[in-house]
């Protein structure tokens, strides 16, 4: 990836300009556009591929938080707000960092350091190609590529910005969020029980109230995950 496009949407015309003029000093970066409202984003996502959103959470109409719920297949997204107390809720939906107002360009370039991080990882990531029907996918290893077998895939557990995958006779910690394995397995097989576990659904071997056993491991299901697993396995 050459260009990494990035958008800001803020209500606050200061806040805007401190992120536009943080965002021109990152090589590689490209501001595409700077938007007052979720509804005026609505169009730049539409127009535009964008790798990375700088979203304010506080917003009229439609909320930063709401906005980003409403996309099918957003890209990355860092929350800006004044309140601390969207933190969670913001993590929860797979942010990749969460900036406090007044945002110092120090904490700004940690959060550029995540946002080039989470791309390569997802860059480095290689699925078959002109092969719809692959039931495999590539993951790398330290200098190698490692390729990895659907049908051996148990689970995967999120560890912060890096993801355990729980094969049938080892596991592997891959350079990369949950959410970008999510996106590479086949959804008709995998599925989220919980905001730091999928699992592959022909490997449940029992099921104990919310607790799932697979391969003598208890995984839990979030209550927010529990009615889509049981409809996926027509219980």
């Amino acid at each position: 990836m050459n260009t990494i496009n990035c958008l800001v949407v803020d209500d606050e015309p200061l806040a805007r300009e401190i992120l536009q003029t943080y965002i021109s000093t990152i090589p590689g970066w490209n501001l595409v556009k700077s938007c007052i409202s979720a509804v005026e984003a609505y169009g730049a996502l539409h127009e535009h591929h964008i790798h990375v959103v700088f979203l304010d959470i506080q917003m009229p109409v439609v909320s930063g938080i709401d906005f980003l719920r409403s996309l099918k297949q957003p890209p990355l997204v860092v929350f800006t707000t004044a309140f601390a107390q969207h933190a969670v809720e913001g993590f929860a939906l797979n942010a990749v960092d969460y900036l406090l107002k007044p945002i110092t360009k120090e904490r700004f370039l940690q959060a550029a350091d995540k946002i080039n991080e989470r791309l390569a990882a997802k860059n480095n990531v290689q699925v078959p190609v002109n092969m719809p029907a692959a039931d495999y996918l590539f993951i790398r290893q330290d200098s190698k590529l490692v390729k990895i077998q659907f049908d051996e895939i148990l689970f995967a557990e999120a560890q912060r910005d890096f993801t355990y995958i729980f094969l049938k006779n080892k596991k592997l910690l891959a350079s990369m969020h949950l959410k970008i394995l999510e996106d590479l397995l086949p959804e008709n097989r995998f599925i989220r029980v919980h905001r730091s576990f999928m699992i592959n659904l022909n490997a449940i071997s029992s099921i104990n109230g919310n607790m799932l056993e697979i391969d003598k491991h208890e995984i839990p299901v979030g209550a927010r995950y529990k009615d889509q697993l049981f409809a996926m396995l027509g219980l």
